[in-house]
């Protein structure tokens, strides 16, 4: 938009006419609003302030429209003035805001009771920001007027107005306006202005009435949420409580609410208490007649007792409830949740007796006939059970057999049924299905309220009905569907009965004919609906719906279904893919072919193919034809295919269950394009490919496709892309030898011969087609390296061949003893050499297990040299898998009790015992209390073995939880090796096993490993070089560890972080007072990077930690960042020093960036000190460090 003019502006708005001016006023807006606006901001400033007189004189425009369009004029124009200028504005306005509240109380006498104009004009300055990202309204989030106000501008605002407010007369004017002024810039208020502010508005709340009283607790609120200290709580509720008068006692519950939903526990909870139970009396108003009560005193007397239940409510929900007082508090309970005095008889709340006539004032209660609101306190009680049980789960028994049977099921308050039902639910929730007993006798209670019961009614019920799914209720469920029978009840079309339909069939396997019956019904008009949600819900329970016997309408379900299927035009793709999904699951007890002919044309559409080859890969079997399977297989040549890795993937997973059941045939383009699929696809798919090619083996290897198949198969191994133990590849390689007698030479040719996959498919190759002479070369090679020199390089793979060949044939020099004796030769110390050896071992002595593992064991005991025995250690871990149960323990005794020195040279050997132990664990001796370092160590390596493979039991999980508490108890050990697997293994237990984890972390698991973010002495050796002397610092590892596995935790998502009470600002606070200053570069590094996590995930929880104790953790942090910048790079520094110091610097800058935004959104007084050394560290470290900071990320 181009400039505006204000000078014709200004003529515009003075204007006669009422439309001129409104459209200056339209202009003026849509100016602002425009982003190119800014670029004048300069002179704008001016411009606008020299248009305030114009724009006030607005506010009392004789025309409506005007005035309006007066008012929205003040917002947009904030971010444009300067700090002077909107000050100036501010005191324009209110300055009118005093006078309109001036001449109004004047004229008529009274307080008004409406905001005036200016008023509005002057909060509309303050809607800008602070709060709008929290704002329910995405217009907020979106606007572009969103603009924080600078914290000393801020400052002066409030220094301005909240002495006048505060000194001047209370009216609705200045309340509304301190409740946006406390929630948009209250920030910059410290915890003394919160208390002050607190008791002015408490004085208000109690001596005002009506509209200003309930305002100025909306503002107590708003003050309150800002208040961070126990202190300022206290002395508030300190005033409350001295002004507890019987008169003043409905505000002083209101205000008691407001200081408990802050969750700050004050010292004052007993007063807090005992004023309100004290006001739960109700034994007075039982002894008393119908006759004699007075009805206004008793509706005052309920008003009151809804008061303490609320607070009563808020105080136990904020888990401040002592607890000695639990019983108590169920005693009131069950005084209340049928509590009515003007009850004639037990039967007060039946649906016929109420026949009084009600205007639509007097139907609030809608039940208590002479309106008391007695209903109420019957409402909030219940609400209060629900509370109780929450903060103190061990009340569910007593709550279970006391107050459950007396809640007031048949109320004829339709709230109070809600509540009650709410709170059944929340009980038979938190009741174990094998303690039912209580929550049967709701069985009854139900059936015969659901006879009665308004059919608004019945959902609620329905949903009780739903939470008791989880006990044997299937005479409940009976009962209910007769009673919908019997009161013709119209149940199709409803939201409220599907989702009841839906948990009734997960929960019952085998419903009666009568309920099976009227879900078909209900489930065939569903289906014809109008509304595509109500289809789609629909059609999802019937995969439920056809699990069960007894199904007569089967066929019409599955008609309506198909004929989804096949008009998908007129339908929603996920409709159509959860009809097919249906047509799936009811295929077993349906007409087959219809549903296979959908399937043939459905596989056809983009839309729709992936879904019909999922389903057509959990139905198909032998008894599809063959002639079916051939059309399906041509679709699935194309497929297979896809760009979509998913259609790709569920093709190839289709196609290899029908090729298990077709025989051979010409699949001649199949097998080209599964050729050409092999090449490019997901290593992932390779098995499933495979399976295929064997069925195809005929085909695949035929002249057209052999040389581009074979050609790939060398890449892929050469690669590395094709594992060992990949079974299907070596199937496949063990068929084409069947059929291609020259493959050996091929692959000879083609393959990488220093890989153990090479020599495996060789070997292969040579026993499965008889090459003798093949065989016989490497046996001979064998025998020269071994004679000459068994440190040759080529020796590996001739070992590794005869290795495999053994396994299929004798070799006879390659026998157990000769491999032990290789092993043992004290010149063998090329490692691949041994590797290879120890490989062989253990294939070898598969095929000799009985025989060869007692010569294996023994070999190892009578090592000396911890090399061997871990060579020999790899051999048992390949002979184990063929191993019987008793001769696992012989190889645990043997290696788990093996005596051994623990020092760092036996590191490596420990490892691969610990491996090898861990697939043939002995539970019992895993849980032994020891102080061996040997042992220790040992436990701590199947330890991670079994958390990457143990499968979830409860067996298997009290192990690992037994594991890893005693580990924890392992890190006071003065040992680097055993610090680090302990560290190590806690981080895979974070990833694999949570739940094992996360239950103690924040109370154990985090302590132990704060401790081990200081560098220790004990882990420092000093190492001379010449004249110099360094300090090597071993412990270094295991900190990199600790921060790896903090970023871990502070990554959690933050459900799980709250429900584990796991204490974000602690270990950002420990990173800060021993990360920041550690002497090693990589930890300072690491500390930044998890401190920048830290304010990325969760800013709110940085903000808290740099407002608390004065700021204490923000001028540490500051410190320590400045002491880091401070160190100088020596003149002699390596090249990799230099790179070391300059990633530290520019992770402090990130740091340091991303800090400044946790600054900004902390701006108070209280902090002021602290931000000026803040800005003074950020301006050093612009200056200092220019390159570094323009060219680092801070985003």
């Amino acid at each position: 938009m181009h400039d505006i003019n204000f000078n014709i502006l200004k003529d515009r708005a003075m204007d006669v006419d009422p439309d001129i001016r409104f459209m200056a006023l339209e202009d003026l807006r849509k100016f602002l609003q425009d982003e190119s606006a800014a670029s004048t901001r300069t002179t704008l400033n001016q411009s606008l302030e020299n248009f305030f007189p114009i724009l006030l004189n607005m506010l009392n425009d004789q025309n409506p429209d005007v005035q309006t369009q007066a008012i929205k004029s003040f917002e947009p124009m904030v971010k444009y003035l300067s700090n002077e200028t909107f000050s100036k504005l501010v005191k324009k306005l209110f300055a009118l805001v005093q006078q309109n509240s001036s001449s109004t109380g004047n004229v008529t006498g009274m307080k008004s009771f409406t905001v005036s104009v200016p008023n509005i004009a002057l909060r509309s300055l303050f809607a800008q920001s602070n709060s709008r990202d929290k704002s329910e309204f995405v217009s907020d989030k979106l606007s572009n007027s969103n603009y924080r106000f600078d914290p000393h501008l801020a400052r002066y605002i409030m220094d301005y107005l909240i002495p006048q407010i505060v000194g001047n007369p209370v009216t609705i004017d200045s309340i509304e306006l301190l409740i946006d002024l406390v929630t948009e810039i209250g920030y910059v208020l410290t915890q003394d202005e919160l208390l002050n502010l607190s008791l002015y508005l408490t004085k208000v709340a109690l001596t005002e009435t009506g509209l200003i009283g309930k305002k100025s607790m909306v503002a107590l609120e708003r003050v309150v949420a800002l208040v961070r200290t126990e202190v300022v709580i206290d002395k508030l509720l300190a005033q409350i409580n001295q002004s507890i008068e019987p008169t003043k006692l409905f505000v002083i519950f209101q205000l008691y609410s407001v200081c408990l939903k802050r969750g700050i526990k004050p010292n004052s909870i007993d007063t807090i208490y005992n004023t309100i139970t004290s006001n739960l009396n109700i034994e007075a108003t039982e002894e008393e007649d119908d006759d004699d009560l007075d009805f206004d005193n008793l509706v005052k007397e309920n008003s009151l007792k809804d008061e303490a239940l609320t607070t009563l409510i808020d105080l136990v929900s904020q888990h401040f409830l002592p607890v000695e007082s639990k019983n108590t508090v169920i005693a009131l309970i069950k005084s209340y949740v049928n509590y009515n005095p003007l009850a004639q008889d037990e039967d007060f709340i039946d649906d016929e007796e109420d026949d009084i006539s009600f205007s639509d004032d007097e139907q609030e209660d809608d039940g208590d006939g002479e309106n008391d609101g007695s209903w109420k306190l019957r409402a909030k009680a219940t609400i209060l059970t629900r509370a109780l049980l929450k903060s103190f789960p061990d009340t569910l028994e007593l709550l279970s057999k006391e107050v459950l049977p007396v809640f007031s099921f048949a109320d004829s308050n339709d709230q109070v049924v809600s509540e009650v039902i709410k709170s059944s639910i929340a009980i038979v929730n938190s009741t174990s299905p094998r303690d039912s007993t209580n929550v049967s006798e709701l069985f009854p209670i139900i059936a015969a309220r659901m006879k009665l019961a308004k059919e608004t009614q019945v959902p609620l019920f329905l949903k009780l009905v739903e939470s008791l799914n989880r006990f044997d209720n299937t005479s409940l469920v009976l009962e209910v569907f007769k009673i919908i029978k019997d009161r013709k009840l119209i149940t199709s079309g409803s939201f409220d009965y599907l989702q009841f339909y839906s948990s009734t069939l997960k929960f019952h396997d085998n419903l009666p004919p009568l309920v099976i019956e009227r879900m078909s019904s209900d489930f065939i008009k569903n289906l014809d609906d109008k509304s595509f949600n109500m289809i789609t819900d629909s059609i999802k329970c019937l995969s439920l719906l056809f699990h069960q016997d007894s199904l007569e309408k089967l066929d019409a379900i599955v008609d309506l279904l198909i004929y989804k299927v096949e008009n998908s035009k007129q339908y929603p793709s996920d409709l159509v893919r959860q009809s097919i999904i249906a047509l799936g699951e009811a295929y077993g007890r349906a007409d087959k072919q219809k549903i296979l002919n959908v399937f043939k044309h459905s596989i056809e559409y983009e839309g729709t193919s992936k879904t019909t080859i999922d389903v057509l890969t959990q139905i198909y079997s032998t008894d599809i034809p063959s002639e079916y399977s051939y059309l399906i297989l041509k679709k699935l040549s194309t497929s297979i295919m896809s760009s979509t890795e998913a259609t790709s993937v569920a093709s190839l997973l289709l196609m290899n269950k029908i090729f298990e059941r077709l025989p051979s045939g010409d699949y001649d383009d199949t097998a080209g394009n599964l050729v050409q699929l092999l090449a490019v696809t997901n290593k992932a798919n390779y098995e499933c490919i495979f399976h295929i090619l064997i069925k195809l083996v005929g085909t695949v290897l035929q002249e057209t496709h052999r040389a581009p198949l074979l050609q790939t198969i060398v890449k892929l191994v050469n690669e590395g892309k094709i594992e060992v133990a990949d079974n299907s590849f070596f199937q496949f390689i063990t068929t084409a030898c069947n059929q291609i007698p020259d493959l050996y030479n091929f692959f000879e040719d083609g393959l990488n011969l220093n890989s153990e996959l090479s020599a495996k498919i060789l070997a292969i190759c040579a026993s499965q087609n008889k090459l003798e002479n093949k065989i016989m070369e490497r046996r001979e090679e064998f025998q020269n390296y071994y004679n000459s020199n068994i440190n040759d390089s080529r020796l590996a793979f001739d070992i590794l061949f005869l290795g495999y060949v053994g396994t299929h044939i004798e070799v006879k020099e390659l026998d157990v003893q000769t491999l032990i004796g290789l092993l043992s030769n004290s010149q063998l110390t090329n490692d691949d050499n041994i590797s290879a050896a120890s490989t062989a071992l253990g294939l070898i002595a598969q095929k000799h297990i009985d025989s060869a593992v007692p010569i294996i064991l023994n070999a190892y005991e009578s090592s000396e040299k911890t090399i061997i025995r871990g060579s020999l250690v790899d051999s048992l871990s390949i002979a184990a898998d063929a191993c019987n149960e008793d001769q696992k323990r012989v190889i645990w005794d043997k290696v788990f009790n093996f005596p051994v020195e623990f020092d760092h040279e036996v590191i490596t050997e420990l490892k691969k015992s610990g491996e090898l132990l861990g697939k043939i664990p002995v539970v019992d001796e895993l849980t032994i209390n020891t102080d061996n370092l040997k042992t220790t160590y040992l436990i701590l390596v199947i330890t991670k073995s079994l958390l990457n493979n143990l499968q979830a039991t409860k067996v298997n999980n009290t192990l690992l939880d037994s594991l890893i508490k005693s580990s924890i108890e392992w890190l006071n050990i003065v040992n680097i090796d055993i610090r680090q697997i302990v560290v190590g293994n806690l981080l895979t237990g974070l990833h694999s096993k949570p739940d094992t984890i996360l239950p103690i972390l924040d109370s154990i698991i985090l302590p132990k490993i704060f401790d081990q973010l200081q560098a220790e002495d004990s882990f420092k050796k000093i190492i001379t070089m010449g004249p110099y002397k360094y300090v090597l610092d071993e412990g270094l590892e295991i900190r990199k560890l600790c921060y790896e596995f903090i970023y871990s935790v502070i990554s959690l998502e933050n459900a799980v972080i709250k429900k584990y009470n796991i204490n974000l600002e602690k270990i950002a606070s420990k990173i800060i007072e021993v990360g920041l200053i550690d002497t090693q570069t990589d930890i300072t590094v690491l500390a930044c990077i998890n401190l920048t996590n830290y304010i990325e995930l969760h800013k709110d929880s940085a903000v808290e930690l740099i407002t608390r104790d004065g700021g204490n953790a923000f001028t540490t942090m500051i410190n320590n960042l400045k002491k880091q910048l401070s160190k100088k790079l020596s003149a002699k520094a390596s090249t990799q020093d230099s790179e070391s110091h300059q990633e530290r610097i520019k992770s402090i800058i990130k740091l340091s960036k991303k800090f400044a935004s946790v600054v900004e959104a902390a701006e108070s007084i209280e902090l002021a000190a602290a931000i000026r050394v803040w800005n003074e560290y950020n301006n050093d470290l612009k200056t200092n460090f220019t390159i570094y900071y323009n060219s680092t990320d801070g985003v």
